[in-house]
């Protein structure tokens, strides 16, 4: 028996299992290493907002501390979620491979296959981008205390991290060592764990996208000509049985699709709001900023979170817009077919067929945003509305 985790998400389970977020048997260490990365997470978050109370504030202060505790706060929400709702994603898991189980055809095999090692490539180049920026990042950061103790010189290689460190979080140059280690570790643990959480669920959503293709097969298989120009009793019978299969992993398809959406709605629409705000905060930063060439480092590094954000907005866009389109595909196939040469009752299943298929499948969050590249093009404009509006407030 094939196991899809060990198939399609393993790169995934090397990501998540040093920090008890596998989806597997829980124990108490894993227990202890997701408390421990919740709590370097939540502590980061906790430390930028305290610069609000015991630092001197000012507008430009509290921007500039939004810009970086909404993107701390991104990194966070969705390794939480994922801790807290980790017994649904098992149980999704187990969807997913109950349904590769009960396939039989080769080629429903192989369709299934087809956008399970999509979702896996995909995941693959992510992670390979991932390496590279944070081995990147290390290099930057660190490299200037190794050159102090390599090569020695009146002044430090680091002061200029020192006073940007102590500059932009208002505190004293002799912590600054410690914020610096204490944010970095937070931030390259967040986003290792929500990079492998977030291309998880890609790979979950082209599952589903896998599901509804099979759907389309099976229509395809079972209104072909050779069957309907041959209507005998071993025919029917099995025009009815595809249709049945149709549609019964249709279904399917819509229940994990629904029940993990009904699972993260919350979090996802937190993650939303948090998404929009830390757009507009750091775009304000970057045009706020008097000397774009002296302080390229904080421009660069606003410029950095907005990309980042930008993409995981859109790629979680498109594969909600991904399933919406391959739903969709399922109407087309069973309209486009040859469904007026059988007889009456099956045109009947046709029929129920095209009206359950109608109905355009969306993934909702909160009711309020479509998982669609028009919602993404609907938060980009209300992140530059955001952004334009403080800017005149300034």
């Amino acid at each position: 028996m094939v196991c899809i985790k060990k198939r399609f998400f393993n790169f995934n389970r090397l990501l998540l299992l040093p920090f008890g977020l596998w989806p597997d048997k829980e124990t108490i260490f894993a227990c202890f290493q997701a408390t421990m990365l919740c709590s370097l997470l939540i502590s980061s978050i906790v430390f930028q907002f305290s610069r609000l109370f015991i630092a001197e504030c000012s507008f430009d202060f509290i921007v500039r501390i939004f810009s970086s505790t909404t993107f701390f706060a991104i990194l966070t929400i969705l390794p939480l979620s994922f801790w807290v709702n980790i017994k649904t994603i098992k149980y999704l898991f187990d969807q997913l491979q109950y349904i590769y189980d009960q396939l039989k055809d080769r080629n429903e095999i192989a369709i299934y296959d087809k956008y399970g090692y999509i979702g896996k490539h995909f995941t693959t180049i992510i992670i390979i981008f991932l390496v590279c920026g944070l081995c990147g990042n290390s290099v930057i950061v660190y490299w200037p205390y190794i050159l102090d103790i390599v090569v020695s010189k009146n002044e430090s290689y680091a002061i200029h991290t020192m006073q940007f460190i102590s500059e932009y979080f208002n505190i004293s140059e002799k912590y600054y060592f410690l914020v610096l280690v204490h944010l970095n570790a937070a931030c390259t643990t967040g986003l290792i764990v929500s990079i492998a959480a977030s291309t998880m669920l890609f790979s979950y959503f082209k599952h589903i996208c896998g599901m509804f293709e099979i759907a389309s097969y099976r229509i395809e298989q079972a209104m072909a000509p050779e069957l309907l120009h041959n209507f005998d009793v071993k025919n029917r019978i099995i025009i009815c049985r595809e249709i049945i299969c149709a549609i019964d992993i249709q279904r399917q398809a819509m229940q994990c699709a629904k029940h993990l959406m009904t699972t993260v709605d919350d979090t996802i629409f937190v993650l939303i709001l948090t998404t929009v705000l830390c757009m507009s905060c750091n775009l304000f930063r970057i045009f706020q900023i008097d000397s774009p060439m002296e302080k390229m480092e904080e421009v660069l590094l606003h410029l950095l979170v907005v990309s980042t954000v930008l993409s995981t907005m859109f790629l979680s866009s498109y594969a909600g817009q991904e399933v919406t389109d391959h739903s969709n595909h399922v109407y087309v196939i069973t309209y486009n077919v040859s469904w007026y040469l059988a007889p009456l009752h099956i045109q009947k299943l046709i029929l129920f067929l095209l009206q359950r298929s109608n109905k355009i499948f969306v993934l909702n969050v909160g009711g309020l945003f479509p998982a669609s590249l028009e919602c993404f093009a609907t938060l980009l404009s209300a992140s530059m509305s955001y952004f334009t509006f403080m800017y005149s407030m300034q």
